[in-house]
């Protein structure tokens, strides 16, 4: 019988291990960790927190998240200006492509669908 996963207090983590880029990065590479606690078939759920900077997405999968702390920009490549804050939730649809612009370190807890 499958159980409930749980990854308590996100907001506080503290054993989030450095990871590979959600992106290629426009610039120098930005410092990206995460802690996933929950994987199954084609779907991933986790905390992912990135340093200021900008990396360049050409997304292959869907996502949703929440963002617990910070502040990004993201620009899709039709020039659609998005900012998330702290609080914020969102989808990044399969085949979003566009950049993402950490103005202060962004820590968001997420699920993916591959």
């Amino acid at each position: 019988m499958p159980e409930i996963s749980v990854q308590h207090q996100c907001a506080e983590l503290t054993d989030l291990v450095q990871t590979e880029s959600f992106g290629e990065p426009v610039g120098e590479l930005p410092l990206q960790t995460d802690a996933g606690f929950f994987e199954q078939g084609n779907m991933i759920a986790g905390t992912w927190e990135c340093a200021p900077g900008k990396l360049q997405l050409d997304l292959d999968i869907t996502e949703f998240c929440h963002l617990l702390k910070g502040h990004w920009v993201l620009t899709s490549a039709s020039g659609k200006v998005t900012g998330i804050k702290a609080g914020d939730s969102w989808m990044f649809p399969k085949g979003w492509q566009g950049t993402a612009e950490v103005l202060e370190t962004v820590r968001k807890v997420y699920m993916i669908i591959t």
